[in-house]
């Protein structure tokens, strides 16, 4: 057997991490947005222009693009540990199911701080990724691309017959967040990520999307696609103009079918396939920039936050928890976001000094010592 160890600094996608980087500064944006909404859910006013103008912006570029993108590459990381670990001659499955759990443990904590928790999700759909690891790498494109064109459908059968909600498990959110106590406010976060949150709309639906999420990023591993990019920038720019035209169409055709009433998303639901084709744009598009050695500064500060996006995720949260959960200011839309653009920009600061000190985030390190089974040098 080989030696059985994580990958190493040197071993990492800059590109992955790039991506994990603008990730995570997109889910910080509308989680931050979200709690927004929570703290003026009871409030009458119509909105300002600024505020209106600003969700407007934030949904049609960032809402869902930063868990879909991360979907994707989680099912990428996922396929590539499990190739290590399988070379290294030691069970992947036994190993990954540990991972996964230890996953679960980080996930319950951070759902005390955010109800809107994302890491549950990856450890219960981790566990279900696991079942298609022996595919070829064409079938799990095959299996991928079905589920997120056929999942819409399902969205809106649902959704004809009224399955989607779950009401009265919204209202107890609201019972004990509105009550301001911490310990409320605990409750509310358990009451939203384990009760409100089984609600078909994202039981059955978001995790179906995540599931084909992951299935692209395992196969776009498996199928080398970083490397064909690489050598092959028209294949990158058609890949860019595509899912840019799509973007416009499905989103003029959104508009359209809200304005004039139109009940075609009663029949297939524009929503996802809306969000897929702008990630797969903005993606492709952060990709042919770098490529490009455009921006370097930028990426290079989204690369050096994406090495550590475990810790800086829980770390946003805990934050939010504090500033905008307990605390509760009556703050505009516009304060919530720029208060999770400084809190992304001092992540890259602290990244940077991190790194210069340690060989892994923090949470990142203690995650791949439990999942390992033993210590591994945090201090460089």
């Amino acid at each position: 057997m080989h030696d059985n160890s994580p990958i190493l600094q040197n071993q990492r996608t800059p590109i992955i991490d790039i991506l994990r980087g603008w990730s995570l500064f997109s889910v910080v944006i509308m989680n931050y947005s979200t709690i927004y909404t929570w703290n003026t859910h009871s409030s009458q006013t119509e909105n300002d222009p600024l505020t209106s103008f600003i969700e407007s912006i934030s949904e049609v570029i960032l809402g869902s693009k930063g868990w879909t993108l991360l979907a994707v590459l989680f099912g990428f990381g996922f396929s590539v540990l499990l190739k290590k670990i399988s070379d290294s001659g030691h069970p992947a499955s036994s190993f990954f199911i540990k991972r996964m759990l230890w996953l679960f443990v980080f996930a319950f904590i951070n759902t005390l701080f955010f109800g809107g928790d994302i890491l549950n999700d990856y450890a219960f759909m981790g566990l279900i990724l696991l079942m298609f690891y022996p595919l070829k790498t064409r079938n799990l494109f095959v299996f991928g691309i079905t589920i997120l064109i056929l999942t819409p459908f399902l969205q809106s059968f649902l959704g004809r017959h009224h399955l989607l909600f779950s009401p009265k498990s919204r209202d107890l959110f609201y019972y004990f967040y509105d009550k301001n106590t911490f310990l409320d406010h605990v409750k509310a976060n358990l009451v939203m990520r384990y009760q409100w949150m089984l609600r078909l709309s994202y039981s059955i639906i978001l995790h179906l999307i995540q599931l084909g999420c992951f299935l692209m990023g395992a196969a776009l591993h498996r199928s080398r696609f970083f490397y064909t990019i690489n050598n092959n920038p028209k294949f990158l720019k058609n890949l860019f103009g595509i899912s840019l035209s799509l973007s416009i169409v499905l989103f003029f055709s959104q508009l359209l079918i809200e304005k004039y009433e139109w009940t075609f998303n009663t029949y297939y639901n524009l929503f996802y396939p809306e969000v897929l084709s702008i990630m797969t744009c903005t993606t492709t598009g952060i990709i042919w920039l770098n490529q490009a050695g455009k921006v370097k500064n930028i990426f290079s500060a989204l690369q050096i936050a994406g090495k550590m996006t475990l810790t800086h995720y829980i770390v946003q949260n805990i934050i939010a928890f504090i500033l905008f959960i307990c605390l509760k200011p009556d703050w505009a839309l516009h304060w919530y976001i720029l208060t999770a653009i400084l809190v992304f920009i001092l992540q890259i600061f602290f990244s940077r000094w991190w790194f210069k000190r340690f060989n892994y985030g923090l949470l990142e390190w203690l995650w791949r010592s439990l999942s390992y089974g033993k210590r591994f040098p945090l201090k460089k």
